[in-house]
């Protein structure tokens, strides 16, 4: 009896301490990128001739592209978006299965290049440059022809795995948080995959190929709102508790939980970088496709 009593008191202690912790990160799911865009209907055409995704109506208000693993909303701008280049988002990107191919492909179309076809080892890819000048890669790596990543330039590599992770529930490989190469001209950055969406993080001034434009060693990544790439989007099926902790971990918020005129619920932060994210209420595709 005596034990019988000693045991529940530890559970219900345990119970309580557990209550009193802070919680961990849920990992999140990704749900959408939004860009900025002069004519919506040119941008849609562009994404759903070059990539195949699938205009659509998000909450049966909102034009949207459908990428296969989540959304592409589009917001009317009067003025040309900012340049990308002066971003810490460095472009969205597709995979792709024949490099070669392909790019010869969209060149025929008399599609506008920033990077033309390089090979990266054993695989290739390029870039293309938007309605708006935003950047679009296809690269051959995962063999599909699925949306695929999205590619940031950061200052602190490190810092900002370890801000992914503790804020949205990214996990990255170990060797992500390695000490900064002393060669000033090696190749050094990581991924962490969610829903099978790769996010890069790269040195600001590296890049994959020397046939890149190389941008300046020490330039300021500015605010990513207001630029071709304004914001990327994650989910939680009830954002109300992330708010709070984030709030709580000192995570920025500079717009509260609302319904948007997009039908989306959700709250704005600044991640590092000076990145817009959203962060909606959401069911994570498929079942979230319209919800």
């Amino acid at each position: 009896m005596q034990r019988a009593l000693i045991v529940t008191v530890l559970v219900v202690l345990a119970a309580a301490t557990a209550r009193l912790q802070p919680r961990g990160p849920i990992a999140a799911h990704f749900h959408h990128v939004h860009v900025n865009s002069t004519d919506p209907a040119k941008t849609s055409q562009f994404y759903a001739s070059t990539f195949g995704a699938q205009p659509v109506k998000y909450k049966d208000k909102t034009d949207a592209l459908f990428v296969s693993r989540g959304f592409i909303l589009i917001n009317k701008v009067a003025q040309p978006p900012k340049d990308l280049e002066t971003t810490a988002i460095r472009h969205i990107g597709w995979a792709g299965i024949d490099g070669p191919n392909e790019f010869a492909r969209l060149k025929e179309k008399g599609l506008p290049f920033h990077t033309p076809l390089t090979a990266l080892g054993t695989n290739w890819f390029f870039y293309m440059f938007g309605p708006d000048r935003e950047i679009a890669e296809v690269y051959t790596g995962d063999q599909n022809h699925l949306f695929n990543h999205v590619h940031f330039s950061v200052e602190n590599l490190t810092a900002t795995v370890e801000w992914y992770e503790r804020t949205l529930g990214m996990t990255f490989p170990a060797s992500a948080k390695a000490p900064r190469p002393a060669d000033p001209n090696a190749r050094w950055g990581t991924s962490a995959r969610m829903d099978g969406v790769s996010f890069v993080l790269i040195y600001k001034d590296h890049y994959y190929a020397d046939s890149e434009k190389r941008l300046p060693a020490g330039r300021q990544l500015q605010t990513t709102e207001g630029s071709p790439v304004d914001h990327v989007a994650f989910s939680y099926e009830n954002i109300a508790p992330e708010l709070e902790r984030m709030r709580a971990a000192g995570v920025p918020i500079v717009r509260p939980i609302a319904e948007r005129p997009d039908g989306v619920k959700s709250f704005f932060i600044t991640g590092p970088e000076a990145v817009l994210i959203e962060i909606v209420e959401a069911k994570p595709i498929p079942d979230g496709l319209w919800r």
